[in-house]
């Protein structure tokens, strides 16, 4: 079997938990979720994902304190892209520019969710 790109998707929305999934299977990921932070936070210790793909806003722990954990530990080169459904997205890169790699607003075109995985799945390559 060929060795697939593995991506977690942290998202409390289990529908577009689901739809994600189902987008990354179709493009040939290998794909693992959690529903919220703390699972992710055992998941990229277990797994090793290729790239994070985590939702902002969440109740237990946010996307942008997932992406801190990361950052702090030894997956830090983790190439990690953030969802919001809110506009406030440009407000929180100039806040903490190096804490993920890239954002994205819902709703979502898999046009751009697929670029942006390019960028930072390349990205892992230059470093």
């Amino acid at each position: 079997m060929a060795n697939l790109t593995k991506i977690l998707v942290v998202e409390d929305e289990v529908d577009f938990l689901m739809t994600m999934q189902a987008i990354l299977i179709d493009e040939g990921y290998e794909v693992i979720v959690a529903e919220n932070g703390t699972r992710a936070l055992h998941l990229v210790e277990e797994q090793r994902p290729d790239l994070v793909l985590t939702d902002i806003v969440m109740p237990d722990i946010s996307g942008l304190q997932l992406a801190r954990s990361i950052r702090q530990s030894s997956n830090k080169l983790i190439p990690i892209i953030s969802i919001t459904g809110y506009p406030f997205r440009d407000d929180i890169a100039a806040a903490e520019p190096c804490l993920v790699d890239l954002y994205l607003t819902k709703p979502i075109q898999v046009s751009d969710l697929l670029t942006a995985l390019n960028i930072c799945l390349d990205g892992r390559f230059l470093n």
